[in-house]
């Protein structure tokens, strides 16, 4: 019996023992960013194996019970890599460095106005920017230059190289015939202005309300590029028929950076780079060489009749004087020539704890321009307030006041017979232009000097902008497998732009006008208010299997502009007042609208292996004709993880989603589109008014988009190879466009008429792939291919021209079955029913576009990046050669090449008088490879830190990058990107003698504290 006592007493002690040898374990630790070494709050750490996890805090620290027999600990983080720890049997501490990940399938993206969605569910093709995607590899000077070559799906084009960009961007073709293409852009809830404000610059002198040929910058140049968190690019009516009715174009939704709780962090960053122009044309210059077996030379056929000895005496003994003294110049590289200095300078500040989170920043950017007087000046300061005031309500708030100032001189299109460009190409080498005791000699070739032009005139705007942000949650239920809350978010965007352009009473081009000397000034203040409300319940079912979401909400928009402009002509000497001018006109221009919109939708998610999303929203708006009716845009969507199914067992196939969307948006019509204005006159000097030509359309629809999106993603080994496959179906519904009436009826057009539909059908491919991942070499690479094709499909009027253009150098007509953006020209050639039409020519879209990415980390400090981007197949109308052919200055001009079966030298051969010459020799082939960014970033290490400022500084980088820094191209214009005519949708892809584009090479440092 002693010894049962006794075995049994061992027996207890031994397990005893052996419980005690294999109880929990408290494993603790701090997780950073491998970026940085800034420590990671909200990090989930769990047990491999288990269910045990914890978070870490806002110091990055965490503390965990681990089961016994535990292994490993798995850490998960949205935007990092997904990391495995071994445990030591020695120690009860792990700390980790995450890394980044190039595109987690855990980051959130948008799923509707007030809820979100991880990646690896969503069922639309979400194109997502990242800070450092956006601007951390080279800095950009406006944000949507940033975006260029980064988004797929897009056609991003800059139509001016001048400072201050101008910017063109078509998500999944074009949206609209009349007017512009352009999306919606969202700024934490903020719908924002994009517009491009019209000075007068284009027209001379200065004349009318402004045109689309003022190569005015987008509004969007005002943000600051750094301030942004990430870009969300909705580019469909799929994904963005929650936005309903300013909808049409797809939507960008931009995130400003937050604070996060934890130490004070100060971030310090300086900026210096230079800019030259990628491309100059060059010039040809005179000589009495005879050119082809006639024995002409090149003042005979410029100057004359192009037979022997017309040529020009005083032309000749101009050219003989200036060669003999030496004084033959490259005005060209003159004014475009310079080297542009750029400086960036931010300071931030962020932190804040559980309750309260606070993001300050400020910053400034100062640009001078590749062209003397030219530039380009931004600041900025933004401050981001968070704050949680109980359990069951919580806000944000978000100011940012910008003030912006562009010089951009005169370039593009030319109806004075002063922009630069047209003047240089105009402009021998032998003209003597330079100033002499301070006045500027007249030009005997132009309409005015483009040295006096670069140098005396005035094209300036400045903006100050203010865009403030609300947000709020006030939660009535949180219990474990439900929610409701009611969310409030809106906000409002003051944009006023004030600018002038002036051209002085004793310039060349002045003197010839009754009243010499012109100036303006233009104010244009646009007003723009958003809010919205939502009630939001999270649900489940099954037994917490199947999440469900669902809201109703409100929104309200509203614009409030007021544009106005006063002009002096016949000015005082030395004077810009345009109330000293002898003849003074003004105008002055109110909008106002308002749209309502009501949203409901259903969300569903059934254990992230189906997961189905249906809403409608109603929208009215007060520049339809019925401005009480409303309109239905649905959406529907579905996706399908296979991989997360319990039959699933291919391992190397860690992702394997279907899906499929379907959604409609609309777009306003333009303001005045319902009625036109009385016009003014004077009647026995009486002010009388006069009916109109032109007339509204009271009985005017949004016109609509719907579309249809399939998709398939595909995650490889752990997700380290994904692929995602997207093929849209868009079609737009009722384009509006003027519609011209007969003569009999008194009036010559309706401004906007429903005319006929439109589909845009494309295929985005993204691979996106870390080929090596050790901890002393990480590389990651992305490669994504996309293309668009347009079609009229349904046409009520006959075929009509639209957009810009002559039959000679190319437009864009509206044909059934063809591509508006396709060009037509000369000659015209009879069609199956023996009508002349013009020849058929390329599109201005693009065949396709490739971007290719890749980063590399080595040894945890060097970091070296580069994206290059191809854009094939797109063709633009080239007048630029042809002006420098007139001129007599092209690089060619006297070369003879038989062309047209001539032996004419090619600058005349090439020319639009010439009988054989058509549309052919002006659309040309606007093809590029270009490397957009490449950077080489090197991380001080912590040890060197720690030795040399006592750990005050927690981080330095230094490095240098460029943009634009190699360009490939067969285009014989300055840069294949380009546009004589703004944003506008069709007919805008004219070149003529656009300002350069320029290429910039930075030097960096940072360091945060």
């Amino acid at each position: 019996m002693k010894q049962i006592y006794a075995l049994l007493l061992v027996w207890t002690v031994v397990s005893g023992l052996g419980k005690a040898w294999a109880q929990d374990r408290t494993i603790s630790g701090k997780i950073t960013s491998s970026a940085d070494g800034s420590p990671l709050p909200g990090v989930n750490v769990v047990a491999k194996g288990s269910s045990k996890g914890s978070v870490s805090d806002a110091n990055g620290t965490y503390t965990l019970l681990a089961p016994a027999g535990t292994k490993a600990l798995i850490f998960s983080y949205i935007g990092f890599l997904t990391q495995e720890a071994p445990l030591s049997a020695s120690s009860n501490v792990v700390n980790i460095s995450m890394t980044e990940a190039a595109q987690s399938l855990d980051e959130v993206i948008v799923s509707g106005l007030a809820t979100s969605v991880k990646r690896s569910n969503a069922a639309n093709a979400v194109t997502r920017i990242s800070s450092d995607e956006l601007v951390g590899k080279t800095r950009p000077v406006t944000l949507d230059a940033a975006m260029s070559g980064k988004i797929v799906g897009a056609n991003i084009v800059q139509n001016s190289g001048a400072p201050g960009g101008g910017i063109s961007v078509k998500l999944r073709g074009i949206s609209s015939i009349n007017g512009s293409s352009e999306p919606l852009y969202v700024i934490d809830g903020v719908f924002v202005n994009n517009s491009q404000f019209a000075t007068g610059a284009g027209s001379g002198s200065f004349s009318g309300a402004g045109t689309n040929q003022d190569q005015a910058p987008n509004r969007i140049s005002d943000i600051n590029p750094a301030d942004i968190e990430s870009m969300e690019i909705l580019k469909g009516p799929s994904a963005a028929a929650i936005y309903g009715t300013r909808a049409n174009a797809g939507v960008i939704i931009i995130t400003t950076k937050k604070g996060k709780a934890g130490k004070t962090k100060v971030s310090f960053g300086q900026d210096v780079g230079f800019s030259s122009a990628i491309r100059l044309l060059g010039y040809e210059g005179f000589s009495l060489d005879p050119i082809g077996p006639e024995g002409q030379n090149k003042f005979d056929y410029v100057f004359g009749n192009g037979t022997v000895g017309s040529g020009s005496k005083t032309e000749i003994d101009l050219w003989q004087k200036a060669t003999a003294e030496g004084k033959l110049y490259d005005y060209e590289k003159y004014i475009y020539g310079n080297t542009g200095k750029i400086t960036n300078t931010r300071l931030s500040v962020s932190g804040g704890n559980d309750k309260t989170k606070f993001y300050m920043a400020a910053g400034l950017n100062d640009e001078t321009g590749i062209q003397k007087g030219t530039g380009f000046q931004r600041k900025s300061i933004r401050l981001n307030v968070d704050h949680k005031l109980a359990k069951w309500i919580d806000f944000s708030i978000g100011s940012n006041f910008m003030r912006t100032g562009a010089q951009r001189s005169f370039s593009g299109n030319d109806n004075r017979g002063v922009s630069i460009g047209y003047t240089l190409a105009y402009t021998p080498n032998y003209a003597q232009l330079f100033p002499v005791n301070g006045v500027y000699p007249a030009s005997r070739y132009t309409g005015d000097s483009p040295v006096a032009i670069a140098e005396r005139t005035i094209n300036d705007e400045m903006t100050n902008r203010f865009i403030q942000s609300f947000t709020s949650n006030i939660y009535f239920l949180q219990k474990p497998n439900s929610t409701l809350k009611l969310a409030f978010q809106g906000g409002l965007d003051y944009v006023n732009t004030e600018a002038e352009v002036y051209f002085p009473e004793d310039l060349q081009s002045q003197l010839t006008r009754p009243t010499p000397g012109a100036s303006r000034y233009s104010k244009n203040r646009s007003f723009n208010t958003n809010l919205q409300a939502f009630l939001i319940y999270n649900w489940q079912l099954l037994g917490g299997k199947l999440d469900l979401t669902s809201q109703v909400g409100t929104v309200r928009l509203g614009t409030d502009n007021d544009f106005s402009w006063i002009q002096g002509d016949g000015l005082l000497p030395k004077q810009k007042n345009p109330n000293t001018g002898s003849v003074r006109t003004f105008s002055e221009t109110w909008q106002t609208w308002q749209d309502v919109g009501l949203i409901a939708q259903q969300e569903a998610n059934y254990q992230d292996k189906i997961i189905g999303t249906v809403g409608i929203r109603f929208d009215k708006s007060s520049l339809n004709g019925d401005n009480k009716k409303w309109y239905g845009f649905p959406r529907a969507s579905l996706a399908v993880n296979l991989a997360k199914f319990g039959f699933w067992s291919y391992e190397p196939i860690s992702q394997l989603k279907l899906r499929g969307a379907f959604g409609r948006t609309g777009g306003v019509p333009a303001y005045g589109n319902i009625f036109t204005s009385l016009g003014t006159t004077i009647i026995d000097g009486q002010l009388g008014s006069v009916t109109p030509t032109s007339v509204g359309n009271p009985t005017i629809e949004p016109e609509t988009a719907q579309e249809i999106e399939w998709g398939v993603d595909l995650g490889l080994f752990k997700n380290r190879v994904n692929l995602e496959a997207t093929y849209y179906d868009k079609k737009v519904f009722n384009l509006l466009n003027p519609y011209t009436l007969s003569s009999g009826t008194g009036v010559t057009q309706f401004n906007a008429y429903p005319v006929g539909d439109l589909q845009n059908r494309g295929v985005e491919l993204g691979l996106n792939v870390v080929p090596v991942e050790m901890s002393n070499f990480t590389w990651t690479s992305s490669v994504q291919y996309w293309f668009n094709r347009s079609k009229i499909t349904r046409l009520e009027i006959p075929n009509t021209t639209v957009g810009s253009g002559f039959s000679i150098y190319g437009r864009n007509q509206l044909r059934l079955g063809e591509s508006p953006t396709r060009w037509y020209g000369s000659p015209n050639v009879p069609d199956a029913q023996g009508v002349a039409q013009a020849t058929r020519y390329e599109d201005a879209q693009p065949k396709y576009q490739i971007s290719f990415s890749n980063q590399f980390k080595l040894f945890q400090h060097f970091d070296f990046g580069f994206l290059l981007h191809t854009s094939q197949g797109n063709f633009n109308s080239n007048l630029t050669t042809k002006q420098k052919d007139t001129g007599g200055t092209t690089t060619d001009w006297s070369k003879v090449d038989n062309l047209y079966g001539t032996n004419l030298p090619n600058g005349r051969a090439r020319l639009p008088s010439n009988p054989n010459v058509t549309a052919r020799e002006f659309i040309q082939d606007a093809s590029y490879v270009r490397l957009r960014e490449v950077s080489l970033y090197y991380t001080v290490p912590k040890t060197i830190l720690g030795k040399a400022f006592a750990n005050v500084v927690s981080n330095i980088r230094i490095g240098t990058s460029a943009q634009n820094l190699l360009t490939f191209t067969k285009y014989e214009g300055y840069d294949p990107e380009v546009s004589n005519f703004g944003n506008q949708s069709v007919g805008a892809s004219v070149d003529n003698a656009a300002f350069p584009n320029s290429k910039r090479i930075f030097f960096h440092l940072a360091v945060d504290f």
